[in-house]
């Protein structure tokens, strides 16, 4: 079936997760709000923030403005590094409920593994499978977690994630981290999904634009999509808001591999609580 910007996805708890979202990482103030306002108006029904992005009032400030019934809408926040632990995490979600002008998110994630003190996302994982069966989240997930950071994880709590949100995109095709991760029906979700604009003018991802009469982000979301990974590019303007909506498009098996395969492969976030490895 044609996937549309309407589409979702069943998650491992039968939870739907729409295929695009609007990212607000560094979104802020009045912009963030008029984004998300707008995107929502526009058609979106996924919102992506994060207390670590210090924008959850201006969220939900936006999905208030909007006029849509918040049982229309998909809302994600994560748990951010200092609030992990059992009680801080559950403490933490009261507060971005509040901030966010609901009694519930649709997807709660551990936000980074703490990788010098892996008990302390354990607790937090636990506190998040507590979060769900209060009704505060309808799923939980991680974000920024490897292969041996989720099986890590999973030797000691059996509850398996619904989603693993990561950088991926087309210039870092994580081909191992998904399949893995489609073995366990945890669902990738991209972040960075246009690599922040820095490979718009590569010649093969040019060449499929100009074929499909698309713009060179349009090819590298769809290309996200036809992998069936969940995304969320952030932008705080209103056409670039419209153009990452049409990327619901089919690329051809030769496409589809030639994007698979374009370098050099280029990691854009590295900050001190990734793993070393990263």
């Amino acid at each position: 079936m044609e996937k549309t910007i309407k589409s979702r996805i069943t998650l491992n708890d039968d939870v739907e997760i729409p295929y695009l979202g609007l990212g607000t990482w560094l979104s802020r103030g009045r912009d963030c709000r008029q984004a998300v306002k707008y995107a929502l108006e526009y058609g979106y029904d996924h919102v992506d923030t994060a207390q670590a992005y210090d924008n959850e009032n201006e969220v939900g400030d936006g999905w208030k403005d909007s006029g849509r019934s918040r049982d229309e809408l998909f809302i994600t926040t994560k748990i951010r590094n200092s609030n992990q632990g059992f009680e801080r995490s559950k403490q933490s979600l009261t507060r971005s409920l509040q901030a966010l002008q609901t009694e519930y998110v649709d997807l709660l994630l551990i936000h980074w593994p703490d990788v010098n003190n892996f008990e302390r996302t354990i607790q937090t994982w636990r506190a998040l499978i507590k979060l769900r069966e209060e009704g505060l989240c309808r799923s939980i997930g991680v974000s920024n977690f490897t292969i041996r950071l989720l099986d890590k994880l999973l030797e000691e709590i059996d509850v398996v994630p619904a989603v693993n949100q990561v950088e991926f995109h087309t210039f870092l095709f994580q081909k191992e981290l998904m399949e893995y991760c489609q073995g366990k029906r945890i669902q990738i979700e991209a972040y960075s999904p246009i690599a922040r604009a820095k490979f718009l003018d590569n010649d093969q991802i040019q060449r499929i634009a100009k074929k499909y009469h698309k713009t060179p982000a349009q090819v590298m979301l769809a290309w996200c999509v036809n992998h069936d990974l969940v995304v969320i590019p952030k932008t705080v303007h209103k056409d670039r808001i419209e153009e990452n909506a049409d990327i619901f498009f089919e690329l051809d098996d030769d496409d589809m591999k030639a994007l698979n395969k374009l370098g050099p492969e280029t990691r854009l976030v590295q900050i001190s609580e990734a793993p070393p490895s990263w």
